[in-house]
């Protein structure tokens, strides 16, 4: 069943973890390379799961959550491990208080209160109608096709370029209608994410379960306010909003796993105007 809270009792009690990491054989030096990635014109959609390795009924959307990919789906798949579990007696590594408070403020968008695990989100909006946690979701599939059909209201340029412990991200963003999506509303993400992850946990509704994780959200930086820009096309042809981030690089995060993500998100309606996902290392 499905674990449900309140944003009033949310709790934020600390615990301890064991992690396990899954490491390939993919070389260093092959992962160094520039990180380049267009939008396009169609629109990509992102798939948001909020989860939790405390919550006993998480596991199988888990597991469901990596069959996803963007090549393959032509969505992108964020995982947000959230922290409000964590009282019961394990204590998700992954989770991060401002993932839950990711999710509390996309629910209250759509007039809500109530926030659970799992939560499945697609183009900013709750997707429980959509989504059964089994081999085939063809509601989830439609809707994926339905906002790839519609042409995107922003396009996203990424550059980035690793270094020893560090990435350089760069951003380029530009609107693509009028004066319904100017900036100002508008704000963009930059996420890495990573696969291949896994837990064995030894306290809590899971105990005694081996979780492995895919898409895994590990950081998240943002919102970065996109200013208003000049005009619908042609005028804001060559009128773009450019951003700059540098992300740390633990030792511990595996660059064979790791896709890095940027995507511009309507702050008001919490609709993902356009994303745009690139690997981390060369297939």
């Amino acid at each position: 069943m499905n674990r449900v809270f309140t944003t009033a009792t949310l709790s934020l009690i600390a615990s301890t973890t064991i992690l396990v990491g899954l490491f390939s054989s993919a070389s260093a030096a092959t992962c160094n390379q520039r990180i380049q990635a267009d939008s396009g014109v169609k629109t990509v959609s992102i798939a948001e799961l909020y989860t939790s390795e405390g919550c006993d009924s998480c596991p199988p959307a888990d597991k469901w959550f990596s069959t996803l990919s963007f090549r393959k789906s032509g969505v992108v798949p964020l995982a947000f491990h959230v922290d409000y579990w964590d009282y019961i007696g394990w204590k998700d590594r992954f989770g991060k208080p401002g993932f839950a408070e990711r999710q509390r403020t996309l629910v209250g968008l759509q007039g809500s209160r109530t926030v659970y695990t799992p939560q499945v989100m697609l183009d900013g909006k709750d997707a429980r109608k959509a989504v059964s946690y089994g081999s085939s979701n063809p509601q989830l599939d439609a809707d994926v096709r339905d906002l790839a059909a519609k042409t995107s209201h922003a396009s996203v340029k990424l550059r980035a370029q690793p270094s020893l412990d560090t990435i350089d991200v760069a951003v380029a963003v530009s609107l693509n209608d009028d004066a319904s999506q100017k900036g100002g509303a508008l704000s963009l993400y930059i996420a890495l994410t990573e696969n291949n992850l896994v837990s064995r946990v030894t306290a809590g509704e899971n105990k005694g379960t081996l979780l492995k994780h895919d898409h895994v959200v590990r950081e998240l930086s943002g919102p970065f306010q996109i200013p208003a820009l000049a005009g619908p096309p042609p005028d804001n042809a060559n009128s773009a909003a450019e951003f700059k981030k540098t992300i740390s690089l633990p030792k511990d995060w595996k660059r064979e796993d790791l896709d890095l993500v940027a995507f511009v998100q309507n702050n008001r309606t919490g609709q993902v105007l356009q994303a745009v996902s690139a690997p981390f290392c060369a297939p």
